[in-house]
């Protein structure tokens, strides 16, 4: 991102309540290199720059770093979707609304039990704990049910990948194998059209910034279970017609 760079003299600079970056770092406790980080993100914005290696930020720039830290330690948010929240904010979106957003968007990424207990593990600790060979976790990869995070030592997993490691070694002892979860990935692959094709609708309703979106993703969720439920209950009735 390219920003204009503009002569101004200080007693301007400090009428206008504009921060060094060094005076940003004290005020919210995060290190330089973490803000500019956050500038080259997306999630910061220099109010100006007076030269190529001197910028100053506005005090707003202080409360978006104190909710970005609260949104990453109390939500568990990642940047890319912390970056989504703060330009809902900076479009002067209704406050509730956001509110709600924030709180929907935590609930998605809130930890389960086994991300909290064990973190990132490696591919050895993988097969450990969940029983499976390593010919069965690169299928389950490939197959995109489970997901690796490179890293410079190799692959890692995440705690929700440990728990459906756990339920696929599980379900192979009832004769599954690993080609058999084509049908998961594309279960994936739909629930994926939903989200975005849901998000588009959404984003294009007059109304959209006063839905109610903790309700709607409760719906949304409790509409796939009963959709679920009916075709177990027809498919079940299809049998015992034809036995």
């Amino acid at each position: 991102m390219h920003y204009r760079v503009v002569e101004m003299r200080k007693s301007d600079i400090n009428k206008q309540g504009l921060l060094r970056i060094s005076e940003v770092a004290k005020a919210t406790g995060v290190s330089l290199p973490t803000i500019h980080y956050y500038t080259r993100e997306g999630l910061l914005f220099p109010s100006l720059k007076t030269a190529h290696n001197m910028a100053y930020y506005s005090p707003d720039c202080v409360k978006d770093i104190l909710l970005i830290k609260e949104l990453q330690s109390n939500k568990f948010l990642p940047l890319s979707v912390i970056k989504i929240i703060l330009q809902a904010r900076r479009d002067g979106q209704d406050i509730e609304h956001v509110a709600e957003m924030e709180s929907v968007l935590g609930d998605i990424f809130q930890p389960t039990l086994d991300e909290t207990k064990s973190g990132s593990i490696s591919l050895a600790e993988l097969i450990s704990v969940s029983g499976l060979t390593e010919t069965d976790i690169k299928e389950l990869v490939a197959k995109g049910v489970i997901f690796a995070s490179e890293t410079e030592k190799g692959p890692v997993f995440e705690g929700i990948d440990i728990r459906i490691a756990q339920i696929a070694k599980r379900l192979f002892t009832f004769g599954l194998k690993p080609a058999d979860f084509e049908i998961y990935r594309q279960y994936m692959e739909i629930i994926r059209s939903e989200f975005k094709t849901m998000h588009e609708i959404i984003h294009h309703l007059p109304n959209h910034e006063v839905i109610p979106l903790k309700e709607l993703f409760k719906l949304a969720s409790d509409f796939k279970g009963c959709l679920a439920t009916k075709i177990y209950r027809q498919e079940a009735r299809h049998l015992q017609e034809h036995s």
